[in-house]
């Protein structure tokens, strides 16, 4: 059981795999009744080795979403620098792995924190949009996760949530307390594919694959009891 739990952070102190592994259940136990969570392909995230997350970003929702599809690891996310200014808060986050990361800059800094824990093996989540979504779709990514692409060479994980936009959607003071939300991982790429294709066309690739995963999710979770 032991080995179990190292496997989801390695080199991580097995109180902090504990602690995220507590927050993880809670999630279940709230968003499961709440909005009828479902995931699919969770075995598509590998067992091992360094791995980076790449997820299209609906609502404040999506953290756990993801979260709770994560049943073989644990990822490490990345989180804008306000959040660390409240002491309670920013405590929590950076027990639960986030990585502080200023909004509408280059940070060289948070560039640096996530290849780092790509080369230590860890699973990375990035949002390459940069900000939730204003429509809903996919919206176009960031040149910074071509960088970590290159750096790191993880295993690239494509990842869409669907439902958060419709309950939680950026300007709206709290959620809505019903809906359907849900989250799907797509087949696991090599780095040097992405790589090989150039920035701009890699990134494109990544998005066009999450934009096609996120429509089909939509129709899946309509079409769950």
């Amino acid at each position: 059981m032991i080995k179990g739990l190292r496997n989801r952070q390695p080199g991580s102190p097995i109180w902090r795999i504990v602690f995220w592994y507590f927050f993880q259940s809670m999630w279940y136990l709230a968003l499961v009744p709440l909005y009828r969570y479902r995931a699919f392909n969770l075995n598509n995230i590998p067992k091992t080795g360094p791995v980076l997350l790449v997820s299209n970003h609906q609502s404040f929702l999506d953290l756990p979403i993801i979260a709770m599809g994560c049943t073989r690891r644990h990822y490490v996310p990345l989180a804008r620098s306000t959040l660390f200014d409240n002491p309670l808060f920013g405590w929590l986050i950076r027990n639960l792995n986030a990585i502080s990361v200023t909004q509408g800059e280059s940070d060289i800094s948070a560039m640096r924190r996530c290849i780092e824990e790509l080369n230590n093996g860890q699973v990375l989540l990035i949002f390459p949009e940069g900000s939730r979504t204003h429509s809903g779709e996919v919206e176009p990514f960031q040149t910074g996760t071509m960088l970590v692409i290159k750096r790191a060479k993880p295993t690239i994980v494509p990842v869409a949530v669907d439902g958060g936009f419709d309950i939680w959607k950026i300007g709206q003071a709290r959620p809505k307390l019903h809906g359907r939300i849900g989250v799907t991982f797509g087949k696991p790429i090599p780095a040097e594919k992405i790589i090989d294709m150039g920035a701009d066309a890699g990134l494109e690739f990544l998005r066009h694959e999450i934009s096609e995963m996120r429509e089909e999710l939509a129709k899946r979770l309509k079409g769950c009891i």
